[in-house]
């Protein structure tokens, strides 16, 4: 059958065939809103490549982690940042960057993406500012992180239906709250 006549099928109420992914995200990036000219393949390999370095460079700040303790946060600060900066934006290469900017600042999305962007910022601030204790910018940092991991963890949720609306029910229930 021909796009057209499943169209029509589909304004009479009959079932018009599943999109594969692949058929989806061609979709997606017809409208020029994706990523230039890149073929599925290339966006693919893109996306894959990002996800890929991002969670590399996550997974190496814990080897630095040590340095944060002992008093030099910049290589643990830059390794955590650019791993998630990667990751965020790697499914630019999927849906093009204006629509993941969409996406990323769209309804209850908005602030946990700000909090999370701004935990960022804050970690990469602190761990260049002078004029701290150690203590001090350890304290700070690992407050940034919990901060992202938090704010992350709410925007995972808002692609799950309903999954902000139960973890608050959760935690109200926890914590006595009706």
């Amino acid at each position: 059958m021909d796009a057209a006549g499943e169209a029509f099928q589909s304004l009479l109420g009959g079932n018009a065939r599943e999109l594969s992914l692949r058929e989806q995200i061609e979709e997606a990036t017809a409208a020029g809103e994706g990523c230039c000219s890149l073929t599925y393949e290339e966006r693919i390999i893109g996306f894959i490549g990002c996800v890929g370095a991002g969670l590399f460079l996550n997974c190496f700040s814990l080897v630095r982690l040590t340095e944060l303790l002992l008093g030099n946060p910049t290589p643990f600060a830059v390794c955590f940042t650019l791993g998630n900066l990667l990751s965020l934006g790697s499914m630019s290469f999927l849906i093009g960057p204006a629509r993941q900017l969409r996406n990323l600042t769209k309804g209850r999305r908005a602030l946990p993406t700000a909090v999370y962007v701004c935990m960022m910022l804050c970690t990469l601030f602190v761990a260049f500012t002078d004029g701290l204790t150690h203590l001090e910018r350890v304290v700070l940092i690992l407050g940034c992180l919990i901060l992202q991991f938090i704010a992350l963890a709410w925007y995972v949720l808002s692609y799950i239906p309903f999954g902000q609306t139960y973890l608050y029910r959760a935690l109200a229930c926890c914590f006595g709250e009706r």
